[in-house]
């Protein structure tokens, strides 16, 4: 059976309440659905939902529990070439990332200061990002590094989100702490591990690391990219959503 994600029981609820409402309405909208049936902390799930997305923002003052609905952010998407300094590259690689990640229907994420720093198309990387913050589940003190990390994308098992996808891009020699970085992401999530690097030079070195004892057991884990292949990945991926816009083609939703 295809269940709606909470997420999207809670931006219905908010449809429903006018845009707007007290997490009591939502509350009441949503009780008794077949997600609270088998979810015995449902409410305190929906609490970590509306504080999470970026589609939801509160009203009043902080921890009022009343939220709006606000539209998520359509970007239109068009090719992009990177520049030959490969210093430029970070915030473009970071929003082609992003950008991929929303096209595969991830959650997305990378680091506050980034977010208001670094452009992508003429726009901050804040527009491209869906996840406000992490919930209870994947703040933890063992990762302390993971709102650091330079683009996430993350998928909601119901109980919190997690990190499906983790990618650090990287453009000097600091491919060791971009490694480490990720090392932090507990295994039990299975994150898939990327290092995106520039060129060949950084790309030895990403060998070379992966060679040292403290990194050679986790060897396995470790997916290594250029930004060329990010840029081509990106650039196929624009392509391929405007001619499914153009058929008017829908992606499938998985069944949950």
């Amino acid at each position: 059976m295809n269940q709606p994600t909470w997420k999207e029981l809670v931006r219905d609820a908010l449809i429903e309440l006018g845009g707007e409402g007290h997490l009591s309405e939502i509350n009441r909208i949503i009780e008794g659905h077949e997600k609270t049936k088998t979810n015995p902390t449902w409410k305190a799930t929906i609490r970590r939902v509306v504080r999470q997305y970026r589609i939801f923002e509160p009203v009043g003052e902080e921890r009022s529990g009343r939220y709006r609905l606000v539209d998520e952010k359509e970007i239109e998407l068009k090719e992009h070439h990177l520049n030959e300094q490969a210093e430029l590259n970070h915030g473009a690689v970071q929003g082609m990332l992003l950008s991929i990640g929303r096209i595969l229907n991830y959650e997305t994420f990378c680091p506050k200061t980034d977010q208001s720093t670094r452009s992508f198309l003429d726009r901050k990387l804040d527009e491209f990002v869906t996840v406000r913050d992490f919930g209870d589940k994947i703040w933890e003190k063992e990762i302390p590094f993971l709102r650091e990390i330079d683009v996430l994308w993350l998928s909601d098992d119901g109980t919190g989100i997690y990190p499906k996808y983790a990618f650090e891009v990287e453009h000097t020699t600091r491919v060791k702490s971009g490694l480490e970085r990720l090392l932090q992401i507990p295994q039990r999530y299975q994150t898939r591990l990327y290092a995106v690097v520039p060129s060949e030079k950084e790309a030895k070195l990403f060998e070379r690391y992966t060679e040292r004892v403290v990194f050679r057991r986790y060897k396995s884990r470790f997916s290594l990219k250029l930004y060329e292949q990010v840029e081509k990945t990106y650039n196929y991926s624009v392509q391929y959503e405007k001619m499914l816009n153009e058929m008017d083609f829908k992606y499938n939703q998985p069944d949950w």
